[in-house]
């Protein structure tokens, strides 16, 4: 494994070179994750769509069933159904690789604790997938959800190469939620000690209300993510005990700047 934490100390060829097996290690664990959250989906949608139904029942027992609103809301503003479906198709990897960036520079120390937590809240969200096959609101007839991504997905760069192992059941947990909940956890700790560090709860709550309107997402997948983050971050504080994790009274040591 690369030491990251003293990869951005290191000369330049030897940064550039460690980035680069870094890269590499991030585009392989993504395609695996892929591959394996295929093999664990169903080809039939029955059981998915029995799974979606006790999902608006329990929404709706909690007078919360929201998510058509949500997709009339953002039909109604201008520009907002775009947007909304321009932060699904795009923010959801390059927000990942962006931050993943940010990390292993600015924050060398933290990068590897904050990897090995991103990369095991994938293996419990595959058990997820595994064990409760949910068909998302678009995909369930009677739901009157329109389904605004499918064009853009489709035209999305290297959107053919995983199109053949696409899990159209892989609703629950949500990890469009899950991952910018991480980020922002990170960031809040991470960043300086100013009011601006709150804005970054703004992210999670951006990409909710974007898979709410889509019709990609309940908001109880939402909550499914947010339980595998958790459960994810003690995995990680049990399995790697001497790493140093964004929170804690010495989080901010050695910050560049």
């Amino acid at each position: 494994m690369l030491n990251e934490a003293r990869a951005v100390v290191a000369p330049w060829p030897v940064r550039l070179w460690r980035f680069g097996g870094l890269a590499v290690l991030f585009l392989l664990f993504s395609a695996v994750y892929e591959f394996v959250r295929y093999l664990v989906g169903v080809d039939s949608p029955l059981v998915p769509r029995e799974h979606a139904q006790r999902v608006v029942e329990a929404e709706r027992s909690l007078g919360l069933f929201i998510e058509p609103h949500l997709q009339r809301l953002a039909a109604d503003i201008p520009g907002v159904t775009q947007l909304t479906v321009w932060i699904y198709t795009y923010e959801h990897l390059a927000g990942s690789i962006v931050f993943m960036i940010w990390l292993w520079w600015m924050r060398p120390a933290h990068f590897p604790f904050v990897w090995r937590w991103f990369w095991a809240a994938h293996a419990i969200a595959l058990v997820g997938f595994w064990l409760y096959p949910l068909a998302p609101p678009r995909l369930v007839p009677g739901l009157g959800l329109a389904d605004p991504t499918a064009a853009e997905l489709a035209a999305a760069p290297g959107a053919s190469a995983f199109s053949h192992i696409r899990n159209d059941f892989a609703a629950m947990p949500s990890l469009h939620v899950g991952y910018p909940l991480l980020f922002a956890i990170v960031l809040y700790f991470l960043l300086p000690q100013t009011r601006v560090r709150w804005l970054v709860w703004l992210w999670p709550a951006a990409v909710l209300f974007t898979v709410l309107a889509t019709g990609n997402h309940y908001w109880l997948d939402g909550v499914g993510g947010a339980a595998v983050v958790a459960m994810a971050a003690v995995v990680a504080i049990i399995a790697f005990p001497d790493l140093r994790r964004p929170w804690g009274a010495n989080a901010r040591e050695n910050a560049p700047g």
